[in-house]
């Protein structure tokens, strides 16, 4: 194993005490060491001959990488945390010093007996060493170096044993620390109470009410935002939020180290999104063109055979229906584009399309407005997918036209100078605007050296600057809306339809009506007969029984259809040859 020991004598925060700036010279803290092509760039040789080697690696500033890397050359560690990563056996192995000197590269005034002459020096040496011990096989161990927060120092580093530099185990870096890391002075609970009202509370309270008040602002001019959900809007926010503390997690932490209020004011951007929520509700308008085409398209022809039916009838295998050459149209069409729109306070009615670009295009220029107070042909729409329909001039093609706020593409600064008469352009303001336009395109290179001096972020200046590029090299263009309503006409007659649709409705439930009555009259009828016809049946059957002196029921219908004449016939003689005797008697 490697065993560190940092000798607290040793390490101390040198000055400028001479004309090199340190107790070192430049010449000395300006090697980089000799590796092999095929190692990793921060591995050096140990041992002569060579028994081994000795690596640098470090973790870089993002809580989303914790693998240990190797330091590239010229590499910033943003760290103050390193390690030495060895393997070595026999000779190599032993007691060694690492020495770690931080330094800023500087030009001073030397004199000399040629006079004042300009030197580049190493100044502001900060000289660091660590005992540490290097056993056989593997090994690692962690050294952290002197914090650097104001600024990004130089670093030389390298192996002595027995008081002498050892061969070619030198390394060269840049290095600085994670502002996030600084100590704060807090003594008691008053200077925290103070720290936090000052840097959150008071902070966090003016941001939600900016952030509010700016989403009013931007929904009173643009209607509504890009019309993003709000799944997608998670998608975004979890990508920013992985590259912030992915690749800009030491600019951020930089930022709110020297500028500690914008912790608390970050609460204003969650309140423009949720003050950006609560617009207006968008309500779905169609634009309906009617369209009478003429029948070319499906009229059949000689060597086709088409099967159809009548409307409302069933195809039949064989049965053509004849369509006639002239006067034939075959169908009845509705171009309906659908725009969604936004109530605004002037009572118009704002037409916001989805998107970023469209978004930021109305933020500076007017969208595309709809009046509908004056306009007779509109019908609200009981259900669907649309709330209202605009009845459109079928001559009018398309049905409407609209061109949403868009951003149209501008030379930077330049275009100031295009719109004037050549004529009156003379040739300092030429010049003026070149320059300007030169700089313009220079604004990312220029926030970035920036942002890094005033706040070591210069990813983040970078950023500004080519946000003021974008804006200064696109124009917002007004939006606009056109159709051609449809006369009059077509909504009586679309009213007369339906009034003519009810009163059809209303005569086809009169004649059911009338089904059903005529119905219940028959079934009376026939159920009458059906008793009349039942009664005369049980008369003839009594009157059968008394004639015959039997039951007429124990017989079948055959029987007793046999019971007929003749059976009655001779029922009547017998009784009258028995009143005979009777009478005789």
């Amino acid at each position: 194993m490697i065993t560190a020991v940092i000798t607290p004598a040793a390490t101390a925060l040198v000055g400028a005490q001479s004309d090199s700036g340190g107790p070192f010279d430049r010449e000395a803290l300006v090697e980089t060491g000799v590796h092999d092509s095929d190692a990793p760039p921060s591995v050096r040789q140990l041992g002569d001959p060579v028994r081994g080697g000795i690596a640098i690696r470090h973790v870089p500033a993002s809580p989303l990488q914790t693998e240990w890397q190797y330091v590239e050359p010229a590499q910033t560690i943003k760290t103050d945390r390193i390690q030495l990563y060895s393997t070595a056996y026999g000779s190599a192995t032993g007691d060694y010093q690492l020495v770690a000197v931080q330094w800023r590269d500087e030009t001073r005034s030397v004199e000399s007996e040629n006079g004042t002459r300009r030197v580049p020096v190493a100044a502001d040496q900060t000289v660091q060493r660590v005992d540490v011990e290097i056993e056989d096989g593997y090994a690692t161990t962690e050294v952290n170096l002197a914090s650097s927060y104001n600024e990004t120092k130089e670093v030389t580093m390298w192996l002595e044993r027995d008081g002498d530099r050892v061969d070619g185990a030198t390394w060269r870096f840049r290095h600085t620390s994670v502002a996030a890391g600084e100590a704060v002075d807090i003594d008691t609970r008053a200077d925290a109470w103070w720290y936090a009202g000052r840097t959150a509370i008071l902070p966090g309270v003016a941001g939600i009410i900016a952030g509010l008040s700016l989403a009013r602002g931007v929904l009173k001019k643009a209607g509504r935002g890009p019309g993003y959900s709000l799944g997608l809007w998670l998608i975004i926010g979890t990508i920013g939020l992985t590259v912030g503390l992915g690749g800009l997690y030491y600019e951020i932490a930089s930022l709110i180290a020297h500028f500690d209020i914008v912790m608390g004011l970050s609460l204003g951007v969650v309140a423009f999104g949720g003050g950006m929520r609560m617009h207006a509700p968008v309500e779905k308008i169609g634009f309906e063109r009617q369209i009478l085409t003429d029948g070319v398209s499906l009229r059949r022809s000689d060597d086709v055979d088409v099967d159809v039916a009548a409307d409302g009838g069933t195809a039949e295998g064989g049965t053509l229906v004849e369509i006639p050459e002239e006067g034939y149209f075959d169908e009845l069409y509705e171009d309906l584009p659908i725009l969604p729109t936004v109530r605004a306070e002037d009572g118009l009615r704002r037409v916001p399309m989805t998107g970023i670009r469209p978004f930021f295009a109305r933020l500076f220029a007017d969208p595309a407005k709809l009046n509908l107070d004056s306009l007779q042909t509109r019908i609200k729409v009981a259900s669907g997918a649309i709330a209202e329909k605009i009845y459109v001039d079928p001559e009018s093609e398309p049905a409407v036209e609209h061109k949403p706020a868009r951003l149209k593409r501008r030379m930077p600064v330049w275009h100031r100078l295009a719109d004037r008469d050549a004529g009156d352009v003379s040739t300092t303001e030429t010049v003026l605007y070149g320059a300007l336009t030169l700089a313009a395109f220079a604004l990312p290179a220029i926030g970035y050296y920036v942002g890094d001096a005033l706040a070591q972020a210069p990813i983040i200046g970078a950023t500004v600057g080519l946000v003021g590029l974008v804006v200064e090299s696109y124009t917002a263009v007004d939006g606009s809306l056109h159709f051609e309503p449809a006369p009059r006409h077509f909504l009586s007659a679309n009213a007369s339809l339906t009034v003519l649709q009810s009163e059809h409705a209303d005569a086809k439930t009169l004649e059911e009506f009338e089904e059903i009555i005529w119905d219940e009259r028959t079934s009376t009828a026939l159920e009458t007969r059906e008793l009349e016809s039942r009664r005369d049946k049980s008369i003839s059957q009594d009157l059968n029984e008394r004639a015959l002196g039997m039951d007429l029921d124990v017989l079948s219908s055959d029987e007793e259809e046999e019971l007929t004449a003749s059976d009655l016939v001779g029922g009547k003689a017998t009784r009258r040859a028995e009143e005979e005797e009777n009478d005789d008697e």
